[in-house]
């Protein structure tokens, strides 16, 4: 077995390898990586082969700490490697431990696609637990979503929509409003402008235009998303950026303007990517970020009755979970950070509760 920094010449064959696997998750893809060198982060691809090729794969990004000469590891929806394979995994974090040294990282973080359900959860804390991780204070993608299966055909897949969302979808039809996919620098402007509009009205924080105008660049180049926008009158009412790797399709950005939300745009723009990705042979689609514990009151109560419409398979996974390799130094570190966010939070919202709030 061979641990191997990953280079710009090997994108594809990462890239194959983390499609191929049971989650395909597009924040391992190498292209995520790309994205993220452009905001403070550097990305670095450690794979393990076994006879030339790729078996387990980790795409770390590093986060130096100011002023204290040292990093933080974050591998989001990773390691790429059957986590119950002791033996491999074993061997994949001890390649990470030993880059960890030279890049004085203090901790590894991770947050696994493993389901939090009663048959397995005692099972797979316990696995992490034996491998070393402690349970992160604060999580960094959600914890929960619903996963709709688009492999029956468009009459089976509506038919299963819950009535109010399909007479949404049909009034939005009626109404005359219209979707387009549009990845220009225009589109994305579009989306933008909702999106600051949504952050403003919801009470939570957005990046800067450039990083989504980096999305169009880096990741639909290269053919891994796209950005739609729902018309009415003519004007852009509702925008959705989505991403596609592997047989899946996530659902990450969402935004709408107050005007016009009478005529549902949104669950038309939704049903129009259903379309688009049944196109392109997509298998599932996530809807990404609803509450593991909805319940009315949640900051994103109102997305998850929207997202529950579509009649998707609620999952919850085991969350974050982190690798100390300074014990001492990393819960100081985890602390002051946690604290530093919350009162960031406090200032800029006016509430230190986030929508990953449980």
């Amino acid at each position: 077995m061979k641990a191997k920094i990953i280079t710009p010449q090997e994108r594809g064959s990462w890239n194959d390898f983390v499609a191929a696997a049971p989650y395909s998750p597009v924040l391992q893809s190498y292209e995520w990586g790309e994205l993220k060198a452009r905001f403070g982060w550097q990305p670095i691809r450690l794979a393990l082969e076994n006879e030339g090729k790729i078996v387990a794969a980790i795409s770390i990004l590093k986060r130096e700490i100011p002023y204290l000469r040292h990093s933080l590891f974050y591998a989001p929806r990773g390691p790429v490697v059957n986590l119950f394979d002791r033996e491999l995994t074993e061997d994949l974090l001890e390649a990470v431990e030993h880059e960890a040294e030279k890049q004085h990282a203090l901790s590894l973080k991770i947050d696994p696609e493993l389901p939090d359900i009663p048959a397995k959860q005692s099972e797979n804390f316990a696995l992490l637990n034996k491998l070393g991780f402690v349970k992160s204070l604060k999580q960094v993608q959600p914890r929960a979503t619903f996963l709709l299966d688009l492999t029956p055909d468009s009459d089976a897949l509506l038919k299963n929509f819950e009535p109010k969302t399909r007479y949404n979808i049909k009034l939005a039809q009626k109404k005359g409003v219209v979707v387009k996919e549009d990845v220009s620098e225009e589109g994305i402007k579009n989306f933008y402008d909702l999106y600051q509009e949504t952050s403003v009205r919801d009470r939570f924080m957005i990046h800067p235009l450039k990083y989504y105008q980096a999305i169009r660049q880096i990741m639909f180049e290269n053919g891994l998303g796209s950005n739609f926008i729902a018309y009415y009158n003519g004007q852009p009412v509702a925008s959705v950026i989505v991403f596609n790797f592997g047989s899946r399709l996530w659902y990450m950005y969402g935004a709408s303007g107050a005007l016009h939300r009478n005529v549902m745009p949104n669950h038309l723009l939704h049903w129009q990517i259903i379309q688009w990705a049944k196109e392109r042979n997509l298998k599932t689609y996530d809807l990404w970020g609803i509450p593991a514990d909805p319940r009315e009151g949640h900051p994103l109560f109102g997305v998850y009755r929207f997202k529950q419409g579509f009649n998707g398979n609620a999952v919850k996974f085991i969350g974050a979970y982190d690798f100390p390799y300074s014990p001492l130094f990393y819960h100081a570190v985890e602390w002051g950070a946690l604290w530093w966010k919350n009162l960031n939070s406090l200032m800029r919202k006016g509430k230190i509760e986030d929508s990953l709030g449980e």
